[in-house]
């Protein structure tokens, strides 16, 4: 709590007050108030004390009026002691030759002080003033008051023009000195205005700084979590990789468990759909409550019910901020610490072959950074799951890929120093090549011989067989490959024979439906004929066009003539 000071309050200026304007007014009136009191006590004529208590309530009421901070009524004081001292040098005094006439010049610079802001008012207090000490002269010359000393117009006019250029001498200088502090109020206050523009600019750039800051380290936080995200995502991808030999249900599982250790989800649950796609059947859990339900063989109605039943259906990813609050998502007895979750298809082409559902223990754990990398998961897992339940895959699918597009497709790419890409062979000589496509690893080369670059071969494997290899050579003789680059091109060659292995699932889903839409063709156009020749001539004549014969037979019985006959 502040405490009151009395000093401050009566000489500190207070916002809106000149500069020692508060400070000169109370002490001048002070000072005036004890000069008018001493009247009191000196004179005894009874219109003189009355003259000085007058003065005084005056000098008492303008004192009050400054404390309060209100200026006007200070003029009132000099006007009326003047009256005062031109009444006391005729009663008491010596008329215009009484040294009480002094009091003018005093007066006058009490007045100069009040009025800082009105020199007309200066002035014509001052002309006030003069004219009382004149007509006083004028008074005894005529001799209408007493006149002891023989007061002459010359004694009058020689001290009334001292006394007007003693006053034109002062206000001149207070005039002077008004414009000096004037300018010192001035410069102060601009000086005040810069600092504090100065510090509002120091806190702006500070909160700016502060802003900046805050949004670098929020960003930097998003970089990291994303980098980290998409570590997982390759490690996740590593792993599949290489384990890709297992039993499906071991698979499954361990993608679960992969999937959950590597971004911190406490549950993690794969769905398949049934043969008849009414029922999405829990396949492979992480967590306790999850082998519960595997146990209870847990199954979910496709379009039911839930976020896994919406998104079976849907083919759409589906995310639940808070499950507790959602109508739609039921309360498993088995994952009670549920607080967010998300369920994304596993799809091949556009059919849903199953639903990933991830649960989080926290309120609103996921966002589009999550769908992003959860989808390149489920890209993964939906291909890793056509590929092992498709019977194609099992015997020759890899060989299959080979032998459909080698016809049309060139054996490789390279990528030259001037950014141009042009189709060649693999580098079947190359040793290193050789290298990494017989080991199936990874083949290093930092510190090659004489004439020879560093050189990286990276074999592009899709469930332990290579199909193909990446091979990389730099223009820096003396460069080392870092684990970062070596990792690097790893993971893309990782993600390469995914994308190789959907293109040859996507070739021959388009195959078969070919095939089926032909199939279809020709048996409207057979069907549409009840006559058994129209019947052989549109069979025979479709299933030409289809394959391209340049001749194709049809025989009923072992008549050559029919054969022929057939063939036209």
């Amino acid at each position: 709590m502040d405490t009151f000071n009395l000093r401050d309050y009566l000489f500190k200026d207070q916002p809106g007050e000149e500069l020692g304007q508060r400070a000169e007014v109370i002490i001048t009136l002070l000072l005036g108030f004890l000069s008018t009191s001493v009247a009191f006590f000196v004179y005894q004529n009874t219109a003189i004390i009355f003259l000085s208590i007058v003065t005084n309530l005056v000098a008492l009421f303008t004192l009050i009026q400054a404390l309060r901070r209100k200026y006007t009524y200070l003029v009132l004081f000099p006007a009326i002691t003047a009256v005062s001292i031109c009444l006391v040098s005729i009663i008491e005094g010596q008329g215009v030759h009484d040294m009480t006439w002094i009091g003018l010049l005093g007066l006058f610079l009490l007045v100069n002080i009040y009025s800082r802001k009105n020199d007309r008012l200066v002035i014509v207090l001052g002309i006030f003033m003069v004219l009382l000490y004149v007509g006083t002269g004028l008074a005894e010359i005529n001799n209408l008051i007493p006149n002891p000393l023989g007061t002459d117009l010359d004694y009058l006019t020689l001290n009334s023009f001292f006394i007007a250029i003693t006053m034109a001498a002062i206000l001149v200088v207070f005039r002077r000195n008004r414009l000096l502090l004037k300018l010192a109020a001035e410069n102060k206050n601009e000086q005040i205005s810069a600092n504090q523009r100065l510090e509002e600019i120091n806190r702006t750039l500070e909160d700016q700084v502060q802003i900046r800051t805050k949004e670098l380290n929020e960003l930097n936080e998003q970089l990291q979590a994303k980098a980290a995200r998409l570590q997982a995502a390759s490690d996740i991808s590593h792993d599949l990789m290489v384990h890709l030999n297992e039993k499906p249900a071991e698979l499954l599982t361990r993608m679960a468990r992969v999937v959950s250790e590597k971004l911190g989800y406490y549950h993690v649950g794969i769905f398949l759909l049934d043969e008849a796609r009414e029922f999405a059947v829990l396949r492979a859990s992480n967590s306790k409550g999850g082998q519960q339900m595997l146990a209870r063989r847990h199954q979910l109605k496709v379009g039911g019910v839930g976020i896994v039943s919406y998104v079976s259906q849907s083919g759409r990813a589906r995310i639940a901020l808070d499950t507790g609050a959602d109508a739609v998502f039921f309360n498993n007895p088995y994952l009670p610490e549920t607080r967010s979750e998300i369920a994304l298809p596993l799809k091949i082409g556009n059919v849903t072959i199953g639903v990933l559902d991830v649960q989080s223990t926290q309120s609103s754990a996921f966002n589009d950074e999550d769908i992003n990398t959860l989808m390149t998961i489920t890209n993964q897992i939906a291909i890793l799951m056509k590929s092992i339940f498709s019977e194609e895959t099992k015997s020759s699918g890899l060989v299959q890929y080979r032998s459909q597009f080698n016809a049309d497709t060139p054996e490789g790419f390279s990528y030259r120093p001037d950014g141009s890409i042009v189709s060649n062979i693999l580098l079947e000589g190359n040793a290193l090549t050789q290298r990494a496509i017989a080991s199936g690893e990874t083949v290093v080369v930092n510190q090659p011989s004489r004439g020879d670059a560093p050189t990286l071969a990276v074999p592009v494997k899709f469930r332990e067989q290579v199909v193909g290899v990446i091979h990389i050579e730099s223009t820096e003789n003396a460069r080392a490959w870092t684990d970062d680059e070596i990792s690097l091109v790893q993971a893309i060659s990782d993600r390469a024979a995914l994308a190789l292995e959907n293109a040859r699932l996507f070739a021959d889903a388009t195959r078969r439906a070919e095939q089926e839409e032909t199939i279809s063709r020709v048996t409207t156009q057979i069907g549409s004929s009840t006559d058994f020749d129209r019947i052989l001539q549109t069979t025979i004549q479709e299933l030409g066009l289809a394959l391209g014969a340049s001749r194709s037979f049809i025989q009923l019985g072992t008549d050559f003539v029919q054969e022929e006959k057939a063939s036209e």
